[in-house]
């Protein structure tokens, strides 16, 4: 009967023991006179190992998944925030279009003003001349 519990209906020591209301030691002792007991427990111990490295792999899926969801979470807030910021309609200083367009610009010395360059592509709302 112990023989069948094991290796026929896979029950481990602890489960037999109830059933049987033998120790855990004596059904050990009573197993390990099979020939099949040494190789089931091997088996047993190694189906054990890659079930285990299943469920870190989950695991460790699981927090990747988690940290990428809180961190999209914060991109999503951080580019809301811009979009309102930049959805404003007050018009941009020409001192803050130079600043950041400053590319776009050379300085005119004589003149004492910045100048639009004319090999670069600019939007038509674009002061040509800032005075500085």
């Amino acid at each position: 009967m112990i023989y069948n519990l094991y290796f026929s209906d896979k029950l481990n020591l602890t489960e037999i023991s109830k059933k049987v209301d033998l120790s855990i030691s004596q059904i050990s002792r009573i197993l390990s006179k099979s020939p099949l007991y040494l190789q089931e427990k091997a088996d047993r111990k190694d189906k054990n190992r890659i079930k285990h490295i299943e469920q870190t792999k989950e695991l460790i899926k699981r927090k990747r998944d988690k940290k990428k969801a809180e961190e999209k979470a914060v991109l999503d807030k951080l580019h809301y925030q811009a979009s309102i910021e930049l959805s404003s309609f007050a018009p941009l200083s020409n001192f803050a279009i130079r600043k950041t367009c400053s590319s776009a610009y050379n300085y005119n010395t004589d003149k004492r003003r910045f100048e639009l360059k004319d090999d670069v592509a600019y939007s038509t709302d674009m002061p040509s001349k800032i005075k500085y």
